[in-house]
């Protein structure tokens, strides 16, 4: 596909000067920075006897923390799930869902779907040569019930019990029908039960030795600058493997990486690059390439569980979630901050454009009304709902209480620093005290999943279906245990559809019970939908083939925690010889 970038000679409707920081910021007075991390992570080209090193871009933090802990959602390296810990099964979501069976070879639900039994592949082994069985699965399993902070795909919610009949079969058994089970487990790292039976504190583990079960499993070189991954000596699937080791470079932000990308020397990239025609593929017009086709739903989300009695009383309030949309300029969002990249996103469900087929048309029409740019409106809602302005212009909540709240955004995501910008304009336009903070990205997640936090712009992970990326993000069940969940929303009504959706036995039955938690959404706000941004996926082929491209769109082509399927795409990989 091609990316719409914005036209040069178009002007775009005035703003704030601090909206147009982003084309200043990461397009000027980046070459003090080339010459320090040249230095450290640039590489020539190699013999083709030479080891086959994969330098990836994937996470953007200040320095490293030497964690593996599949666990620690907000404190673990980002190349710790697929590539130290494979997963049981990955569903292919561009190929409608299919399953492609890794760790387990199947799995099959009993006849009155109470129970499924996934069957391990046999002769797997752990990186350290110790057997992968059945006893492992169960353990972790186990762990997840008797540790709810561990509980990272929730099977508390669903599991009664776990038996090993054999080494190479697990049978769950569960609390109630379940179909959409085997989709929940697309996350669940399996995890030895030698090495973790004795971890006191399974959240706390650091794992900085991991032994693990995926293609890259030892770590050879540790820094606060960088960091190498490589080939597990016991891989099961080694014939498959082309790769020896993964380098991955700390880059703080996006200035840093445009800084970077002249020297040529990154291979795999998960980053937003402003007029990457310019900026990316110009530098090396036979090697570099990029495909950046829609993604998922960016929404702001507040904390409705936050202690702060002014913003419990605002973020519970429909007329102030209301009013926050109406103040959205998410075409400047788009424009400005996002260089033309994203989607802007018009519907009050915020379903995502991939998923069309779903869209039920009664959650739309006059429910999408509170997706427009109207400041005039916005201010009489308010005004409206008992929302007074001071002398200096500010709100208060109509119990009287003065509001001022943060947005929290990533340090050196500068697209979505500069989207947040462009927000809290408009919401002082409508009288609230809002402004941006910029914590560092692992000290974001954490402050996401402890609730230290007044509202979050924020993303979800989708599945093959819609249901996943709704389901996690806005059920009772998940609710502050996951960084897409951060809201801390709870809605029995709405609980009890994706209840009765994960018992549906049959498409018409999903697709009936997906239009009523569209409606749900719809009429209660619980999120702001402002965009849909672009997968954010650019590679090089000086050292590498196999690239996943817009002429071959086989699968997610990401490198980010949220696409299991990239464990495939590293497994396409050869070196050029």
């Amino acid at each position: 596909m091609t990316v719409r970038l914005p036209d040069p000679h178009v002007h775009y409707r005035p703003q704030d000067p601090s909206t147009a920081i982003s084309r200043r910021r990461l397009l000027i007075g980046t070459a003090f920075v080339a010459a320090t991390i040249a230095t450290t992570f640039s590489f020539g080209a190699r013999p083709a006897s030479a080891e086959s090193v994969l330098a990836m871009h994937i996470e953007e933090q200040t320095s490293w923390v030497q964690n593996f802990n599949p666990f620690d959602l907000g404190g673990r390296r980002q190349s710790t799930m697929d590539f130290v810990y494979e997963p049981l099964v990955i569903f292919n979501d561009y190929d409608s869902g299919k399953p492609i069976f890794r760790l387990a070879t199947g799995y099959k639900f009993s006849d009155d779907l109470k129970s499924i039994t996934y069957t391990l592949r046999d002769g797997v082994k752990w990186s350290d040569g110790q057997p992968l069985t059945s006893a492992d699965m169960k353990f972790t399993l186990e762990l997840m019930l008797k540790n709810p902070a561990v509980d990272i795909v929730g099977v508390g919610g669903s599991v009664a019990s776990v038996e090993a009949p054999s080494p190479t079969e697990v049978k769950i058994t569960l609390k109630d029908v379940d179909t959409h089970f085997p989709e929940s487990m697309a996350d669940f790292p399996v995890v030895p039960e030698h090495i973790w039976k004795d971890v006191a504190d399974p959240l706390a583990f650091k794992n900085e030795k991991p032994i693990g079960s995926g293609p890259m499993t030892e770590i050879r070189r540790f820094t606060p600058q960088v960091y190498e991954q490589c080939r597990n000596p016991n891989y099961w699937d080694a014939a498959s493997l082309h790769v020896d080791c993964l380098k991955l470079p700390q880059i703080s932000g996006n200035d840093q990486m445009l800084a970077l990308l002249p020297e040529g020397s990154m291979d795999w990239i998960g980053s937003f690059l402003p007029e990457i025609d310019k900026t990316y593929i110009a530098l090396d017009k036979d090697h570099n390439g990029y495909w950046q086709p829609p993604a998922e739903t960016i929404a702001f989300q507040v904390n409705f569980k936050t202690a702060n009695p002014a913003l419990a009383e605002a973020f519970n309030d429909i007329n102030f979630r209301h009013a926050f949309s109406l103040v959205m300029d998410r075409t400047a969002m788009v424009d400005i901050a996002g260089f033309g990249y994203p989607v802007v996103n018009v519907h009050a469900s915020g379903l995502p454009p991939r998923f069309d087929a779903w869209r039920n048309k009664a959650a739309e029409g006059d429910k999408d009304v509170w997706m427009t740019y109207d400041v005039d409106k916005a201010n009489k809602v308010l005004d409206d709902a008992g929302y007074k302005k001071g002398a200096d212009g500010m709100r208060t909540t109509p119990k009287g209480q003065p509001i001022a709240f943060s947005i929290i955004v990533p340090n050196g995501w500068t697209d979505w620093i500069d989207a947040v910008q462009i927000a809290t304009e408009g919401l002082r336009k409508a009288g609230f005290n809002a402004s941006v903070a910029t914590p560092e990205y692992e000290q974001w997640q954490k402050q996401i999943l402890d609730g230290s936090f007044d509202a979050v712009m924020n993303s979800r992970a989708d599945g093959p279906t819609p249901f996943r990326g709704y389901y996690q993000s806005l059920s009772t069940a998940f609710a502050g245990r996951i960084t897409s969940a951060p809201s801390r929303y709870s809605n029995p009504e709405l609980d009890k559809v994706f209840d009765a959706y994960r018992k549906a036995t049959t498409d018409e039955e999903r697709k009936k019970l997906f239009d009523q938690v569209q409606v749900i959404i719809a009429d209660n706000f619980p999120v702001v939908p402002v965009f849909n941004g672009p997968t954010w996926y650019q590679y090089s082929t000086k050292r590498f083939t196999g690239w996943v491209t817009k002429d071959e769109p086989v699968m997610n082509p990401e490198n980010h925690d949220n696409n299991r399927m990239r464990l495939m795409h590293l497994l396409r990989l050869k070196p050029v010889q």
